[in-house]
């Protein structure tokens, strides 16, 4: 039996996660222990953590190497980071009788996390005072995907908005630039799943036998200098990661993608740890992946279809230009 939970302050500034260890889990190494525990946390980082001081078993310092036995108590002590501020807020593109759709900018998360509680979308509409009563997510971007996002406001509508999704009644249309000279057209039907040895990066998806269908058509707007491309995507269905997955997998990541890029997969874990610095932002490429959820269009009972566009953010247009 595992049991993970915030343990007050035993160190200034620092909280711990603890997990007391049972008989299946037993000899472990403990760097291994802990990093199936906490999926989103590497074994490497793990293993550092613990080289640091960081980590305790039952009440005693410890090796990497060190295996664990049932009924071991584990504290990972961490000083949460300050939660980043956001570079800026959703703008009001347009909004119906029950729905409101949201230019997203490119570094704001959608909802909490584990880092963001206050710089999200959510956070920002529980501020508003008129507008946004009873607002819903109908559908996620990642936190570096700028773009439309819609919310539904009210159960109702939620429902409708939420069932148009999983009919595929829904057109997404997004713009990204990518490494390389992309292909006038392309389609790629690799089905997504995890990857079975993820490495460093954990929940790293793929193109893998036996994962789920997935397939998105990707056609050329134009070349760019420095040997990029801006491209035109359309996801005709929704997994985790898609369009930046089959992107990667047709040889033209996009532009600043941390995770599926062209960086060694090294580069990801040092900006986890300290951010993004001169040499890492060489890596990337750009500050964020450069992914844009240009259009989206839904069914609307006042009007039969609605279609909504989101206007080019700075940074895109910079590249552009």
């Amino acid at each position: 039996m595992t049991d993970e939970q915030p343990q007050a302050k035993g160190r200034a500034d620092a909280i711990a996660a603890q997990f007391i260890v049972d008989g299946n889990e037993a000899r472990m190494r403990l760097d291994q222990y802990l990093s199936t525990k906490i999926k989103r946390l590497s074994r490497n980082r793990v293993h550092r953590f613990i080289l640091r001081g960081d980590v305790e078993c039952n009440g005693k310092p410890v090796s990497p190497s060190q295996r664990v036995r049932p009924g071991d108590t584990v504290l990972l002590w961490r000083v949460p980071p300050p939660e980043p501020l956001a570079g800026g807020w959703p703008e009001e593109i347009c909004r119906g009788r029950d729905w409101v759709a949201l230019n997203k900018p490119g570094d704001l998360t959608v909802h909490p996390t584990a880092r963001y509680f206050h710089q999200t979308v959510t956070a920002w509409m529980d501020l508003q005072d008129e507008g946004f009563d009873d607002a819903r997510l109908v559908h996620r971007l990642d936190r570096e995907t700028s773009g439309v996002l819609l919310i539904a406001l009210g159960l109702p509508a939620d429902r409708r908005l939420g069932l148009a999704f999983e009919r595929k009644q829904m057109r997404k249309e997004y713009l990204a630039i990518v490494e390389g000279s992309a292909p006038r057209e392309a389609i790629c039907d690799g089905a997504i799943g995890d990857l079975p040895e993820p490495g460093i990066i954990r929940l790293k998806q793929g193109v893998i036998e036996g994962g789920a269908e997935a397939l998105t058509r990707v056609t050329l707007v134009r070349h760019l200098p420095s040997q990029r491309s801006l491209v035109r995507c359309f996801p005709l269905s929704g997994r985790m990661h898609q369009i930046r997955v089959h992107l990667a997998h047709l040889g033209h990541p996009i532009l600043g993608d941390k995770i599926y890029g062209s960086a060694p997969d090294e580069a990801y874990d040092r900006f986890c740890d300290d951010g993004i610095s001169p040499d890492l932002l060489t890596l990337f490429g750009a500050p964020r992946h450069l992914l844009h959820a240009a259009s989206l269009e839904f069914p609307d009972p006042e009007v039969g279809r609605r279609r909504v566009e989101a206007a080019l953010p700075d940074d895109f247009l910079a590249l552009l230009d």
